[in-house]
Order: structure tokens, then sequence, then C-alpha cells
């Protein structure tokens, strides 16, 4: 079965991509575990980076610096850092994936799945790679069972399509809804 996908994503969708991306280590161990947002997580935790850091340059200012101020505030500074780095490369990939105009087609066939799109080389599972199917709330994902990180992700426009190739060809794949 070739499903061709002409439209453009969502940018929900897309994070909620990243987000998988971000948990699939959690998520392949645990399938049933609940997708959380990692983009206002880590948007908290910079914040509460930043504050910790204010907190102890305007008390060591109205009062005086010592050594657990200053170690509080540089590990506070360099945590608030990295967390904002993290939070800026998982928008620029959202964002990427905005930009890319190309449209792609997904392959379910007796072999595996794959996702290709124009001009760009495809990606694909073997079924005995795919350690579960699981359909989240803009996405159907197809997860692989080795530590890869390869998740193919569709639109929920065609899960149906994707269950129904499944169920029909009886191919030995956990469907999580």
């Amino acid at each position: 079965m070739t499903i061709e996908v002409k439209e453009k994503g969502t940018r929900q969708f897309y994070k909620e991509v990243v987000n998988i991306m971000t948990q699939y280590r959690q998520l392949l161990y645990r399938p049933e575990d609940k997708l959380k947002d990692n983009f206002t997580r880590y948007i908290v935790l910079t914040a509460a980076m930043v504050l910790l850091f204010a907190m102890n340059v305007y008390g060591g200012i109205t009062g005086s610096f010592n050594a657990t101020k200053i170690l509080v505030a540089v590990f506070s500074a360099v945590a608030a850092a990295a967390t904002l780095m993290v939070l800026f490369r998982m928008m620029k990939t959202v964002n990427g994936f905005l930009a890319d105009d190309r449209p792609s087609v997904v392959t379910l066939d007796e072999n595996g799945v794959g996702i290709e799109k124009t001009g760009s080389q495809a990606v694909r599972l073997a079924w005995d790679n795919v350690a579960f199917v699981r359909t989240f709330a803009e996405s159907t994902t197809f997860f692989s069972k080795d530590l890869s990180g390869i998740v193919l992700s569709v639109m929920n426009t065609y899960r149906k399509e994707i269950q129904d190739y499944i169920k029909d060809n009886g191919i030995d794949v956990k469907v999580i809804r």
C-alpha cells in the first residue's frame, strides 16, 4: 500500500513528533506512557534556573557574596543556558519540518514500512524491527525495536488506512491506540 502525503503537517503535528523523538527511549520501554510536552517542561525549567540565578545575584548585591551563592549562581546560569539551547534546538527542528514543502510517500508492504521525501533517501523499518505502532493525538507512529531512535510518524488522517493494512495483512505488530 502506498500513501502519498501531499499536504504539510501542522505545527502541532511536528511538535508532537519532536516530543516523541525526545521521549523515544521512555516510550520504547513503556509504550502505554502518556506523551509529555517537553516544550513546556523546558520553558518552565529554564525560567526556574533564570529565577534562581537572579535571586542569587540580587542576594549577593544586597548582602554579600559567599562561595555557596557564587556556586549556585554559576550552576543555575549554566543549567539555564543548557535548557534554553535544547528548547531552541527543538523549536528549530519543528520549524525545519514546517519549511519542508516536499511531498512524502509512505509505503507499507510485506517487508515493512517506509517514508520517502521527494529527492531524498527513504527511511525504512522492517516489520521484525517495528516494536509497536502507536496512535497519538496528531500522529500514528512506528517505533523501531533497536535503540536507533527511528520513529516514522504519519498524520492521523491516514490512521485508519494504516491500521486496516496491518490487520488485513496479518502483520504481527502491536497497535496501541
